[in-house]
């Protein structure tokens, strides 16, 4: 009997109870319970968007680390070079003087092995010419690949036909003593459908004494091994055209705007083998695979947003630029430009030998998988 009384006072009082006074009451909480969910899906998603954004941005600086390390090794190169004329210039020219700083100055290469794409590395000399002219631009010692060559050429023998730059050697006869002067790439230009003629190609470098001019020609395999690196992602790029195709690759620029290096060596100016003049650069599109790329000179329409990018900003900045672009193919990357600094020669006043371009597959660039990583 006391309990249904209870119970029946309990409902009179709940029935005397405004209904208003009830829903106001009773409707906060489900709110409450909503807006609490909703606070902590919210703080959730802000901080993985904030990790993600983090995630990306240290991508990039990766990215333009490894385009500026790689543009160092350029830059060591050519700097090696200077230093060694400078040298040469103060022992007597010799034969054996020169066979011992050839013997002295030797890198690593690497081989590829195509039966199983095995790897080695081989010992490469780095100067491949080595010559000793008179103020006249007359050759007085020459060694070829380590030879001693007894045929010596005079200033009017020199022919793009033989790998000899006449107007480079203009140049280098008008310096004045203790003078540097960095060349261009001597090399046979090479077409799309041609095998590439790297025999003999070099970069000279001049420098002017008291009574002779001393050249050093850096081999252009040097070079050319650039191109293989591991960057990041640090896969090694074992072909290079189909690294280039996914967007993964690395070329030099130099500062006439001239491809120095790249996968495509149908693209990198060259000596015509035919004419003995460099090769007319590429205008339109039709012209590649005939004919070298220079970026100033280009006038067609596929690579002309990219190209105009590359003079009108990257190349005027002193720092790394970094940008997102599609190729040809349609492969999105993401792209570090870093200028080359020599600081010698005809580039002391502006410090900027040229241009490396680094290239990297956007596929690359991914979100973080979970919101949360356990540590165990």
């Amino acid at each position: 009997m006391k309990v249904d009384l209870q119970s029946r006072k309990l409902t009179e009082k709940l029935s005397s109870l405004n209904p208003w006074a009830l829903i106001l009451f009773v409707f906060p909480i489900p709110v409450l319970i909503i807006s609490l969910a909703f606070y902590y899906w919210s703080t959730s998603r802000a901080n993985y968007q904030r990790i993600t954004s983090q995630f990306m941005q240290r991508q990039n600086q990766v990215l333009a680390n490894e385009a500026m390390a790689v543009a160092r090794e350029v830059s060591f190169l050519l700097d090696s070079a200077a230093r060694d004329l400078q040298a040469l210039s103060l022992i007597t020219p010799s034969l054996g003087n020169f066979m011992r700083v050839y013997l002295a100055r030797v890198g690593q290469l690497t081989h590829l092995d195509p039966r199983d794409d095995s790897r080695t590395t081989v010992p490469l000399p780095i100067y491949n010419e080595m010559i000793q002219y008179n103020l006249n631009g007359d050759e007085q010692l020459r060694l070829k690949n380590g030879q001693w060559e007894k045929k010596l050429r005079r200033f009017k023998d020199c022919q793009g036909l033989n790998l000899c730059d006449i107007e480079l050697l203009k140049r280098a006869r008008k310096l004045n003593e203790g003078e540097v002067y960095f060349g261009k790439l001597v090399r046979y230009y090479s077409r799309e459908n041609e095998r590439e003629k790297l025999e003999g190609a070099y970069f000279p470098v001049f420098y002017r004494s008291s009574d002779s001019i001393f050249m050093l020609g850096i081999d252009y395999r040097y070079f050319k091994e650039l191109l293989s690196i591991p960057t990041f992602p640090y896969e090694i790029k074992q072909n290079l055209l189909q690294a280039y195709q996914k967007g993964n690759y690395i070329y030099i620029v130099d500062n006439d705007f001239d491809f120095m290096t790249h996968p495509k060596f149908w693209n990198v100016m060259g000596i015509d083998p035919k004419s003995g003049l460099r090769a007319e650069p590429m205008r339109v599109d039709s012209d590649e695979g005939l004919k070298p790329i220079n970026i100033k000179a280009y006038q067609g329409e596929r690579l002309k947003t990219y190209f105009d990018r590359l003079l009108t900003r990257s190349f005027l900045q002193s720092s790394v630029d970094i940008f997102r672009a599609s190729n040809l193919r349609g492969s999105h990357r993401v792209l570090s430009v870093a200028p080359i600094l020599v600081n010698k020669g005809q580039y002391q006043k502006t410090g900027v030998f040229g241009y490396l371009v680094l290239g990297c597959s956007v596929d690359y660039f991914e979100e973080p998988k979970e919101h949360y990583a356990p540590y165990y």
